[in-house]
């Protein structure tokens, strides 16, 4: 039976295989261009933000 994690058993080793995502970016690998519209209409790409400030990159879920 494959063990679950909580907040009282919680490990490391347990949330670097749960953060892998077939096809994705290894942790540690820098994130691959994208392109998206901004809430205020404009444009976010990631190449005109690399190496000048950090970026946050958030996603919700609403589940």
């Amino acid at each position: 039976m494959a063990e679950t994690y909580n907040y009282e058993s919680f490990r490391k080793e347990m949330v670097q295989k749960d953060l892998h995502f077939p096809g994705g970016p290894e942790p540690g690998q820098r994130a691959p261009d994208f392109d998206l519209l901004t809430v205020d209409g404009g444009r976010f790409r990631l190449t005109h933000h690399r190496g000048i400030q950090p970026v946050l990159i958030q996603f919700g879920s609403i589940t």
